[in-house]
């Protein structure tokens, strides 16, 4: 027995002067998902795993799973917690235009930048491109039943109403409306043909995309308390 014990001594000395106790913890499969995880997580941020803990971890599922949401589109955020004629016509909802995020826009910057130019002339070329539609912001409101279509523009330094246009409220799903104007454009800039037709998506509480014939998509981002009620 003393001579067992002194071999698990002898052993354990050993060990410890040759440095050989034990082998360093192997280094992770993917070191660049270390590298590049982010510094802050959300309580049920999924954590990233090796392919192969992915796989046992995608056979151990019940088939019967419900599959994982889609995440929405747009900027990112959640998707719009009502209607959309109930968020489009908050009265202290303004929609102001997002230039960059529209198809003008974005269109615009490649055109201006392939132009050629210092920072100074593709911004001229830039505003040059913005001036071309006359929106500022957006206003959907609803008085006495009657729903109505608000575009506003700047003229002479004065935010004034470009277009008032009556609408009805045509196929509307969890986040896109169609919108029906109709009768005349009461606005001091009226158009010459009123659109049969306005659809509207919104991602979000805070955005709505519009499609508008001339223009195509118009991003447009809602800022509230900017007017009061009709």
């Amino acid at each position: 027995m003393k001579t067992r014990v002194r071999s698990v001594v002898s052993a354990a000395v050993l060990g410890l002067v040759c440095g050989c106790s034990s082998a360093p913890p192997p280094a992770p499969e993917y070191p660049e998902l270390l590298e590049y995880a982010p510094r802050h997580k959300s309580a049920d941020a999924p954590v990233a795993q090796p392919a192969s803990a992915s796989k046992s971890t995608a056979k151990a599922a019940p088939e019967n799973a419900p599959a994982t949401e889609t995440p929405s589109q747009g900027d990112g955020l959640r998707k719009a917690s009502r209607p959309p004629i109930e968020l489009l016509t908050n009265s202290n909802a303004t929609y102001m235009l997002n230039f960059p995020e529209s198809e003008a826009g974005k269109s615009a910057q490649e055109e201006c930048q392939e132009a050629g130019g210092d920072r100074g002339e593709v911004n001229a070329c830039l505003q040059k491109a913005r001036a071309k539609i006359p929106i500022e912001s957006l206003r959907f409101v609803k008085k006495n039943g009657e729903y109505w279509w608000i575009t506003l523009n700047r003229y002479k330094g004065n935010l004034m109403k470009w277009h008032i246009i009556q609408f009805q409220v045509g196929e509307e799903k969890t986040d896109w409306v169609a919108l029906r104007p109709m009768g005349k454009d009461k606005g001091i800039a009226p158009m010459a043909r009123v659109p049969h037709k306005l659809e509207i998506e919104l991602p979000n509480d805070f955005s709505i995309v519009m499609k508008d014939p001339e223009y195509g998509k118009l991003a447009f981002d809602a800022k509230i308390g900017l007017f009061d009620d009709e």
